[in-house]
């Protein structure tokens, strides 16, 4: 019987690692320290070091994260931030949270905010560009941080799908804070939900790490407006233990990626991802696009092969924005690729045979 090529497996990265996770477990349920830790601080010092960032402020996911860097810049009722479209529907709904107002952004051809779409975007209420670094490969960060001094502007990452990317030709500095998420199916993924903000700003840091905790650092003393946004501690210690990992995964997720390319390079019907000049991609996803979508699925589907679709829908066209100035309005590349993108299986510890079966089943259904 054929085994499904799946299109994540996480056992493969978990197995060797459980038994340290829950000895470590344990002894946190035998001391009975189940909020804000020594177990999460240790965390937020290693991600500190893994980012090369100042300061990490753990919460309690990604949304959270971005919210928690809007409040922190004081971005509220009657501001707008620029998004691009083609994302996360989260990305759009932490603005949405602050009362302020997400505006929609095109990508360009490496599925990253189009930089050259931006300017026209500005006006006298925007107070922020959130650069999400998609599919695991950053941004044009120098061009964004180009435009937001020109325009007096925060510039933001959401990070969510690039724990360990970076860019040989760019400072890490020149966005004000970075928003990430550890869902399980990230790079870097918890047992659970769980996020992180990074900074080198100390004054965002304190007023963060205040907003996480009910607007508190001691008990019943609360100078800011805050919420509860806490990383638990037991996915601390899971993160902790994974990102010992994580640069090793990441660079068997670039092998996959290589292969991919090697193999799929002479298939006309389908395009292949592109990498910006300078960025190390971690390949959180590994996206194609083609016409014929929907008849490679029932090839994928019958030939026991697991796909996703990321992102089939952009979010100008929710109906959870039906009330928004851009509503449906034609966005012209995220429309487009919206109806052609499809995800390959990539994952550390991916078989060759199974790459093969991808491979295979693309290479057999010409157009």
């Amino acid at each position: 019987m054929t085994k499904t090529v799946p299109f994540n497996d996480l056992n493969r990265i978990h197995n060797p690692i459980e038994e340290k996770i829950m000895n470590k477990f344990s002894k946190i349920v035998k001391k009975n320290s189940f909020v804000l830790n020594k177990e999460v601080e240790e965390f937020e010092n290693m991600f500190s070091e893994f980012s090369n960032s100042k300061f990490t402020i753990g919460c309690a996911n990604g949304t959270d994260a971005i919210e928690l860097i809007l409040r922190g810049l004081n971005i509220g009722i009657g501001d707008e931030v620029l998004i691009p479209t083609n994302s996360y529907i989260a990305t759009a709904y932490a603005v949405s949270r602050t009362g302020a107002k997400p505006i929609f952004v095109d990508n360009d051809e490496f599925y990253l905010i189009n930089t050259s779409e931006i300017q026209k975007k500005i006006s006298k209420k925007t107070k922020a560009i959130i650069a999400v670094n998609l599919y695991g490969q950053k941004a044009d960060l120098k061009k964004l941080a180009q435009i937001s001094k020109q325009n007096s502007l925060y510039l933001i990452e959401d990070s969510a799908q690039s724990h360990g990317a970076n860019n040989s030709n760019f400072s890490n500095d020149y966005s004000i804070g970075a928003a990430y998420s550890f869902y399980p199916g990230k790079n870097l993924g918890a047992w659970g939900e769980g996020g992180a903000v990074t900074t080198n700003n100390k004054k965002l840091y304190e007023k963060i790490k205040l907003m996480r905790n009910q607007g508190s650092i001691e008990k019943y003393i609360h100078p800011e407006i805050g919420f509860n946004s806490r990383l638990q501690p037991l996915q601390a210690v899971v993160l902790s233990e994974k990102i010992k990992k994580l640069a090793t995964w990441n660079k068997l997720r670039n092998g996959v990626a290589d292969n991919y390319f090697e193999k799929l390079k002479n298939i006309e019907s389908i395009t292949l991802p592109k990498v910006r000049d300078g960025n190390y991609h971690v390949w959180h996803l590994f996206v194609i696009r083609t016409k014929y979508r929907n008849k490679i699925l029932n090839e994928f589907t019958s030939h026991k092969v697991e796909f996703g679709i990321h992102y089939p829908i952009p979010i100008h066209r929710q109906k959870a924005y039906k009330d928004h100035k851009q509503f449906n309005s034609k966005i012209k590349n995220a429309d487009s690729y919206g109806r052609q993108l499809l995800s390959l299986p990539i994952f550390p510890y991916m078989k060759t045979d199974e790459i093969n079966r991808v491979v295979s089943v693309l290479k057999s259904y010409h157009i």
